[in-house]
């Protein structure tokens, strides 16, 4: 990101080091919010409803001829990238079993890692054929894309919490159903 913002619109290290320090703080503040927007409208919706428009926002960072517009791209992502992290460990440790969560959790890791190792690669070939720009786009449709598919698939799932209620409530059924007749 960095080295395409310097390259296309050749920025002073300095300018460049200031914009990124905000996108991080503007990133890390972000965060704060996550939880009170997963209260109210769940863990899977928090996590599509805040990365889907960080996806289309880096898509679009290298549209714009303008500098101003780019880095307003870059800002508006920065607002919502980061928001999906608490909601997603949530989600996670609500429907994993506790004995399985550090499997599945360090599996995710893993998978995530080896989906970015690639990145800088690719990233490279593309910027060394005059290519930069498909890096940016070719991200922001594989984030949502993520995105979409994790609201497809998880959108109804329940949580163990919700299954153990689902559980009592049937076995309260099932008592009140064989109680004796006279007993009512």
């Amino acid at each position: 990101m960095t080295f395409f913002f310097h390259e296309k619109f050749h920025l002073k290290e300095g300018v460049l080091g200031s914009l990124f320090f905000t996108t991080a703080i503007i990133a890390a503040i972000s965060m704060l919010l996550a939880s009170s927007i997963a209260k109210r409208i769940g863990n899977i919706q928090t996590m599509v409803f805040t990365h889907l428009p960080s996806a289309i926002f880096l898509a679009l960072i290298p549209v714009p001829d303008s500098v101003s517009i780019a880095m307003l791209f870059l800002i508006l992502r920065s607002c919502t990238q980061s928001m999906d992290v608490a909601p997603r460990s949530a989600f996670l440790a609500a429907v994993v079993l506790p004995h399985e969560r550090t499997a599945v959790m360090g599996m995710v890791n893993v998978a995530k890692s080896l989906g970015q190792s690639s990145g800088p690669f690719i990233t490279g070939v593309l910027a060394g054929n005059g290519r930069f720009w498909v890096a940016f786009v070719v991200a922001g449709v594989l984030k949502a894309c993520y995105d979409l598919g994790m609201l497809a698939v998880f959108s109804g799932h329940k949580t163990h919490d919700d299954r153990a209620e689902e559980r009592r409530a049937a076995e309260e059924e099932r008592l009140r159903e064989s109680e004796d007749p006279d007993e009512r």
